[in-house]
This record gives C-alpha cells, sequence and structure tokens, in this order.
C-alpha cells in the first residue's frame, strides 16, 4: 500500500465524519451546546480532508471524492435523540482516533506519519469531550488501542 493509499483511505474517513456531522447538525435534535461542539469537530474534520487533499496532490495523486449525503446516510444508525447521535459520535470520532493511530505504522514518508499522529491527536481530544459530556470517563484506557496489519511473513 502506498503513502498515496493510505492518504485517500483517511481521506474517506473524513469525508464521511464531515457527512455525519452534517446529518447530526441538520437533526434539530441537539442543544445549543452540542451544536456548537459538533460545529467545532466538524470544522476540524474538514481542515482533515484539506491536509489530506493537499499531501495526496502534492504525491501526484487524486484525492477520492465525497459521496453524496444520502450515500452517508444509508451508513448511519438510526439517529432519532441527541443521545442516540452522541453515542454515534464518540463511536466515529474513537474510530477515527483508532485509524489515525495505526497509520503511523503504515506510512514510509515518517513526515505523513507524524501527520497521522497529529490528527489522531485532535480526533482523541474529540472523542474524550463527548465521552466527558456524557458523564462517562474521558480517557477510557492509557493507552488507545489499535490493529496494525503486520506484513505477512515470506513463505
Amino acid at each position: 500500500m502506498t503513502d498515496v493509499d493510505v492518504l485517500n483511505g483517511t481521506l474517506a474517513s473524513e469525508h464521511f465524519g464531515i457527512a455525519a456531522y452534517d446529518a447530526a447538525l441538520s437533526s434539530g435534535l441537539l442543544d445549543e451546546p452540542t451544536v456548537n461542539a459538533a460545529r467545532a469537530f466538524q470544522s476540524d474534520h474538514k481542515k482533515h480532508r484539506d491536509l489530506l487533499s493537499e499531501q495526496i496532490v502534492a504525491r501526484g495523486g487524486t484525492p477520492v471524492s465525497a459521496l453524496g449525503a444520502e450515500d452517508y446516510a444509508k451508513s448511519f444508525p438510526p439517529l432519532t435523540t441527541a443521545e442516540e447521535i452522541v453515542a454515534y459520535a464518540i463511536e466515529l470520532e474513537a474510530g477515527a482516533a483508532r485509524a489515525y493511530v495505526a497509520s503511523v505504522a503504515e506510512y514510509e514518508d515518517r513526515g505523513l506519519a507524524l501527520l497521522g499522529a497529529k490528527i489522531g491527536g485532535v480526533e482523541a481530544q474529540h472523542w474524550a469531550v463527548l465521552l466527558a459530556a456524557t458523564g462517562a470517563n474521558p480517557v477510557p484506557s492509557a493507552v488507545i488501542g489499535v490493529m496494525v496489519m503486520q506484513p505477512a511473513s515470506p513463505s
């Protein structure tokens, strides 16, 4: 897998996160403090999208395009209450933090590995804020658990 492939994989996830926050913000179910947090987190995801796209183009690649909102919505669970929306946001932010941490090992360019770690740190902050908002422990583990793919050993 090339660095551009890894970048495009994380870019696709950022597109998904942006769409999820669009759906949450348009639901009308969130109170003002939650709306403010959702807008701030979505703004971060848009900045991540832009950074990733710049890196892909700089390496001669083509950034993966976002799908339509209706395509993303097919993957969302039922989001009929503010609590369901926040629970889903926790799931997405936890997944993003874990994915970025795991991506560090995948990059050949160590500068991109550092970028992945920096973005992963922000995703972990989002995750912690959302957990704290629900009354849960904002740091549920001393180490972010990830599954890193190991190369197959030669036969």
